[in-house]
């Protein structure tokens, strides 16, 4: 089969997903378009058809153990004719349980070829103690080094069937903001609020992935926000903040917890 052209599709709020996407579109050696799908306005006006001589790598992070609800809109614009694809996930050194397999199946059921997969570890969206730094370049390294081997099988027609971790029907119902979070050993839902250093500049309203912030008022939304943290990690001044006293205590040992053990990335090609 022959590649003519990489694309890197990610939704990415805060930026760890974009780079390992990245990494491994442009480690195929084929020229490389990046398309963001972060931004709730671009998704919604996005429609784009690849052909069979595209290799696709699509990302996303994962939300407690399943890709991000309310993501229709990035996939409803994403058509293959039996286009190549490579699956990637991201999570925060916790776990990714069913969220690489739902994402080959969506991403099936739009048209495309999965032929590989991969799940990354980057900095966790709660805490920068969490994976911190990662995906680091070591990560990257191995990032690039898949792409090109995904790319020299789906090139050279190799036969084989991918099998990725995780199970379907779905075991992990993922995180859904509308439910109250009582697990133990899981985190509350954090609240995520504006302090008085706000500026009222906008940004975090034109950031948000989920539309959440009331453009006037700036308060969340909490059903529709997902704590993804955008607005926290784009804010100029510092003015959104996690002031939730449950979470803010919980956190030291969810800390300790995922530290535990560093995880490496996962690697899936056809057997």
């Amino acid at each position: 089969m022959l590649l003519k052209k990489a694309y890197a599709v990610f939704f990415s709020p805060t930026g760890t997903t974009e780079k390992a996407v990245t990494a491994v579109a442009g480690g195929t050696g084929l020229p490389l378009e990046k398309i963001d799908l972060t931004p709730l306005k671009t998704r919604q006006a996005f429609k784009r058809s690849f052909t069979k001589s595209d290799l696709v790598v699509v990302g996303l992070p994962v939300y407690g153990g399943r890709l991000p609800y309310n993501l229709e809109n990035f996939f409803a614009g994403l058509n293959g004719k039996d286009t190549p694809a490579v699956a990637l996930v991201m999570y925060g050194n916790r776990e990714y349980n069913d969220a690489l397999i739902e994402l080959k199946i969506r991403l099936e059921e739009r048209g495309f070829h999965v032929a590989a997969g991969a799940a990354f570890i980057g900095e966790h969206t709660f805490s920068k103690n969490i994976a911190t730094g990662r995906p680091d370049a070591n990560d990257l390294a191995i990032a690039a080094d898949f792409g090109r081997k995904a790319a020299s099988f789906i090139a050279g027609d190799k036969q084989g069937v991918l099998t990725v971790k995780g199970k379907y029907p779905f075991e992990w119902k993922g995180f859904d903001p509308a439910e109250t979070r009582t697990e133990p050993g899981r985190p509350p839902h954090p609240s995520v609020s504006t302090n008085q250093s706000c500026t009222q500049c906008g940004l975090c309203v034109e950031e948000c992935p989920w539309g959440a912030i009331d453009a006037e008022k700036y308060t969340t939304d909490s059903i529709k926000c997902l704590r993804c943290f955008r607005c926290i990690k784009v804010c100029p001044v510092s003015a959104r903040e996690v002031a939730d006293k449950k979470f803010l205590e919980f956190l030291p040992q969810f800390e300790m917890r995922l530290n535990a053990v560093r995880k490496e990335p996962e690697l899936f090609l056809p057997e």
